[in-house]
């Protein structure tokens, strides 16, 4: 009763609902290391590349954050750097597969331009925190058709 007369009902509901929400907000980071191939569509120009991404863990399946690294189809050189998503499917404990994406542009000497992936992997849990990663997606670039990126890798939780 005391409270109540204080504060009144509504600020107690907003305090609960803030407090709620910054313990559920903050559910750590990951990183992710990938290296593999990347190709124009027909397999053309297949180069080696590698990745390397930070992301912001909203829960356990949804990871925001932006990628990294060297190489996209069609320029081996050219550095790409995104916006990048990576959502977990509910489907699966050891073996999970996720939907992965992101925006961004690629730096070249010859071909730069806006960029774009989408695609997925299948998510080997290695324990609580670890996973090794087998994926592929498909390119977009603005100055080219498109080509696809096959990637492994570790993820890293913390």
């Amino acid at each position: 009763m005391l409270a109540h007369g204080l504060f009144g009902r509504s600020h107690w509901l907003a305090a609960a609902v803030l407090i709620a929400g910054g313990q559920i907000a903050f559910s750590g980071v990951a990183a992710t290391a990938t290296l593999g191939i990347q190709a124009l569509s027909g397999f053309r120009a297949m180069d080696f590349g590698y990745n390397v991404s930070g992301y912001y863990k909203f829960d356990d399946q949804v990871l925001l954050g932006a990628q990294s690294g060297q190489g996209v189809a069609g320029d081996a050189s050219a550095i790409p750097v995104l916006a990048a998503a990576y959502v977990r499917l509910p489907l699966g404990r050891a073996v999970v597969p996720a939907a992965t994406g992101g925006v961004g542009y690629a730096f070249s000497h010859s071909n730069g331009g806006l960029l774009w992936r989408a695609g997925g992997c299948l998510d080997v849990r290695n324990g609580r925190r670890s996973s090794i990663v087998f994926g592929g997606e498909y390119e977009g670039h603005e100055n080219y058709g498109g080509g696809i990126v096959m990637r492994a890798g570790l993820l890293l939780e913390i």
